[in-house]
């Protein structure tokens, strides 16, 4: 059996392609995803606008992140920028694979990046969501900067004049983490001798956590034209640590009219409990009444 190499900058080539295992969605995987990000709509076990039980939109993010996974000892890496395109419902039952090409690697501010395309897709080939995310790498003998996780993307998410939504608040408890990342030994996020040996004072939230905290904002703004139809695409400014509390906001930027319906643009943000941004950027859905 042959060793994976370690993922390092120099490694990683751009157009290189990458394939998850085959999952299935099961009701337990959905309850635990709820738990994890602590939301608990009643569609992810009951009934919803799509004929039955359906899971979170971001539900598969994970799968995604972990493509590298399946090539590379990955030391560790940091989350710096997530898109999604919500295409159709993910259901249980369903059996998921995803699959991702490295679109763009680059050094800014002697920090090194990778960026990824990704889709993810049933056993029959439908897609159900597709995006991109960007990562900062952790290289062997380095650590992880002390303040912005992705201090380049800091300027994204500029909030404009608009109705604000219902603000959400979420405490980030290291139960939730351990469910969201799965715990295992030398992970920022599980392990904290691992974590404050890369620089960290404690154990960290992934980034996208704070993605499905916007996704129930949006939700609850548009429905299911959020769940089919919706994206997002937002920057994570600093890390969330275990402990944290944060409160997600929303301010709608732009409404257009699409298929019938209403397109609505709002720029989210996510503060911590010291007012200090941590994830920025911008949602949409569609309104269809």
């Amino acid at each position: 059996m042959t060793d994976f190499p370690m993922l390092t900058y120099d490694a990683l080539t751009v157009g290189e392609a990458f394939e998850s295992d085959e999952n299935i969605v099961t009701p337990e995987d959905i309850e635990t995803y709820a738990f994890a990000v602590d939301d608990h709509h009643p569609w992810f076990s009951g009934p919803s606008p799509f004929g039955g039980a359906i899971a979170h939109p971001t539900f598969f993010g994970n799968q995604a992140l972990r493509l590298r996974h399946t090539k590379y000892v990955v030391h560790a890496g940091l989350h710096a920028k997530m898109t999604f395109e919500f295409l159709e419902p993910i259901r249980p039952g369903m059996r998921v694979r995803s699959h991702g090409t490295v679109v763009d690697k680059y050094v800014r501010r002697d920090k090194k990046y990778m960026v990824t395309e990704f889709v993810t897709a049933d056993r029959t080939g439908t897609a159900l969501v597709r995006g991109r995310f960007t990562q900062m790498l952790i290289e062997p003998g380095t650590q992880a900067p002390s303040k912005a996780a992705a201090s380049d993307h800091a300027g994204a998410g500029t909030m404009t004049a608009g109705p604000e939504l219902p603000s959400l608040k979420k405490e980030i408890t290291q139960r939730q983490i351990d469910a969201y990342s799965i715990v295992r030994a030398n992970s920022i996020h599980t392990d904290e001798r691992w974590a404050k040996a890369k620089g960290l004072r404690t154990t960290l939230a992934q980034g996208m956590m704070s993605t499905a905290y916007v996704s129930e904002m949006m939700t609850s703004l548009c429905g299911a034209g959020f769940v089919k139809g919706g994206g997002m695409s937002v920057a994570f400014i600093r890390p969330v640590y275990a402990g944290d509390r944060l409160t997600v906001h929303g301010v709608v930027n732009e409404r257009t009219p699409e298929h019938g319906g209403t397109r609505v643009v709002v720029d989210v943000w996510c503060d911590n409990q010291h007012g200090e941004k941590t994830a920025a950027g911008t949602a949409s859905g569609l309104l269809t009444v």
